[in-house]
This record gives structure tokens, C-alpha cells and sequence, in this order.
């Protein structure tokens, strides 16, 4: 693996709580997790309808934190509310929810005329794994704004669009260094070998780039990854594989082969500030909920607490990243929920 280019996890500013899920959800395809079984309060679908476009937005990104599925009628009405910001807030919440009654609503949001609701709308496609909305994605590499371009790339990543690895490709030239770091996560994530070549030459030309060092390293390690997913074949796609299941990175020595213990984080990385964030000076916590296979792989990453300005996604994109130790129960390897901040 590329352990060297990681930190070790000490404190790294990441608060965790473990819940341990028993059930093969990970056998599921990727994008298609169910909602949990929690109502959106009434107070909540009270708010949506506010005067006050502040609580609208806030009990939108209330609902989809917790991923409430009776919400999601009135996030679809949200989507059609004159202000931007609620409607943002709505197609990013569809997209946490993953159900597929958002789908349409959102394909329709992909032609918002602000751009940070279609950069949500992207993005949420993703979360929702409906490949159907392949062909749209790829429209929408054209979107004159980088926050929108990026969102598409990463929705594909999160879709393990195969047919778009080309497309993907041609964006490690754009010029905006979110949609690139986006390409080079997508192409790890989506797993086609022809692809390293490509991650190759973009390492290259981000070190001539005129973004920061710490950008440069937090490219370079996302590529380093997305290289090491390629070799190994591994693109966190799924619980049934036929690659052989490791628990606990075989380090059992016999003392514990009847242990119980939560998921532990293994390998973290530092995560990029977008450039949207940068210029708005923007720093905190985005809370996510990470569902880890038995292999200690994330292959499913939702946000609870958001911050905007691209740092969700971004969120999104580099815990799936992070290596885990996968729980166990007496000895056993079990899929399992965590629930951790990424701090930027």
C-alpha cells in the first residue's frame, strides 16, 4: 500500500464514534445503502415551508444529515424555492438520502441556473448509483464552473462509470485544480488500469503548477492511491469480491482471535482545502458516516454535518481514501458504520 506518504492517526483533529452494522449491506451496489429508518420531525418540514430562507436551507441540510426518507417530498418542493441557497441545500440532501425518488428531481436540477444547485444536483446523482445518469454526468463536463465540472467527475467516480474513463482523463488538464484532483480520485475509484498513465503525467504537471504545497501533496497522495487501486485492482466497489478477505491486516497473534472491537482507523490523510473555500477563508468540521467493509475498505460516505463551498464533497472524496481495521465480533471481520469529522 502507500502507507509511507500517510500520518499515523493520532489526534489529527478527528472525532469518532463507532455503531457496528451486522448486515451485509456492502453487498449492495455501491450508491444503494438504504435511509435509515428515522422521520424527518415535523418541525423540520415546518421549517422547509419558513419565511426565513436561512431556516429553509437549514432544515434541508437537517433532513439529509439524517437521511430521512419521509423528508424527501418536501425536498423536492424545496428544489423549486426562489433562493438559491434552499435549493442547494435540497439536491444536496436527495443525494445523502439516496433514494431513488430523487432522481428525477434531480436530473432537472442539473439545469439550475445557479451553479452551485447543479454542482449539488451532480454530485447527489452520484450518491443516488443510478447509472442512468451517466450520459447526463458526462454533459455536464461542459459546464462553464469548475464547482460543477468537479461535482460531475466525482458523481461518476462514486457510479464507477467505466465508459467515462476517457472523459474523466482529458479533465486532468482542466484548469481548475478541484476538478483535477477530482478526475484523479474518480479514475482510482472507477479502477481501469489503462488509467495510470494518465495519473502518471498529471502528478508531473501538478508539480509545475502554481497552487500551494500542501495542494501539491494532498494531488500527489490522492494520485499515489488511485495508482495503487489500479495495481492492486482494488476500487472499493463492493463487499462481494473474489479478492480473499483480510481482518485486522492479519496482525492477530492468537491473543485476540475471540476479540470484539469497533472499526479503527488505520491510515488517514490530511484533507485539501478546495479553492472555492481558500478564497473564502472557510475552515471546520464536515461530519460523515462511513460504511467500512470486511476488508477494512470505506465504500459508502455520507455527509451530517456540512460546511459548503465544495469541502463536503471533498470530504466525501478523502475518506474514501482512509484505510481501516474493520471491526469484529468474537474474532469475525464485520461490514460496519463509523462516524467521523474530516477537519480542513
Amino acid at each position: 500500500m502507500i502507507s509511507k506518504s500517510y500520518t499515523k492517526p493520532s489526534l489529527f483533529a478527528i472525532a469518532v464514534t463507532f455503531t457496528i452494522l451486522l448486515a451485509g449491506a456492502s453487498r449492495e451496489h455501491p450508491g444503494q445503502v438504504p435511509a435509515n429508518s428515522a422521520s424527518a420531525p415535523e418541525r423540520l418540514l415546518r421549517d422547509l415551508k419558513s419565511n426565513d430562507a436561512a431556516t429553509r436551507r437549514a432544515a434541508a441540510g437537517q433532513i439529509g444529515g439524517m437521511r430521512a426518507r419521509d423528508g424527501i417530498p418536501a425536498l423536492v418542493e424545496a428544489l423549486s424555492d426562489k433562493e438559491a441557497s434552499v435549493r442547494e441545500a435540497s439536491a444536496f440532501a436527495l443525494g445523502q438520502i439516496a433514494d431513488r425518488q430523487g432522481y428525477e428531481p434531480l436530473t432537472r436540477a442539473l439545469k439550475d441556473k445557479d451553479p452551485e444547485v447543479r454542482a449539488a444536483a451532480a454530485f447527489s446523482l452520484g450518491m443516488l448509483g443510478d447509472q442512468a445518469a451517466s450520459e447526463l454526468l458526462s454533459k455536464a463536463l461542459d459546464d462553464p464552473e469548475a464547482s460543477v465540472r468537479g461535482s460531475a467527475i466525482t458523481a461518476m467516480g462514486l457510479l464507477q462509470d467505466d465508459e467515462g474513463v476517457d472523459e474523466i482523463a482529458e479533465m486532468l488538464a482542466d484548469p481548475s485544480y478541484d476538478v483535477r484532483y477530482s478526475a484523479v480520485w474518480a479514475l482510482g475509484r472507477i479502477g481501469e488500469p489503462d488509467a495510470a498513465e494518465h495519473l502518471r503525467a498529471a502528478m508531473a504537471m501538478m508539480e509545475v503548477s502554481r497552487v500551494s504545497e500542501s495542494m501539491k501533496e494532498a494531488f500527489r497522495l490522492a494520485a499515489l492511491n488511485s495508482l495503487e487501486n489500479l495495481r492492486t485492482g482494488e476500487s472499493g466497489s463492493s463487499g462481494a469480491t473474489s479478492r480473499p478477505r483480510r481482518a485486522s491486516d492479519s496482525r492477530d497473534d492468537g491473543k485476540e482471535s475471540k476479540a470484539s472491537r469497533p472499526v479503527m482507523i488505520r491510515q488517514p490523510i490530511k484533507a485539501a482545502l478546495t479553492e472555492r473555500a481558500l478564497r473564502a477563508r472557510v475552515s471546520g468540521l464536515v461530519g460523515l458516516r462511513v460504511l467500512v467493509e470486511v476488508s477494512g475498505r470505506p465504500v459508502r460516505a455520507y455527509v451530517t454535518r456540512r460546511l459548503g463551498y465544495g469541502l463536503d464533497q471533498r470530504a466525501v472524496e478523502t475518506v474514501m481514501q482512509y484505510r481501516f481495521d474493520p471491526a469484529l465480533a468474537s474474532g469475525l471481520p464485520q461490514t460496519a458504520w463509523i462516524n467521523l469529522d474530516v477537519k480542513f
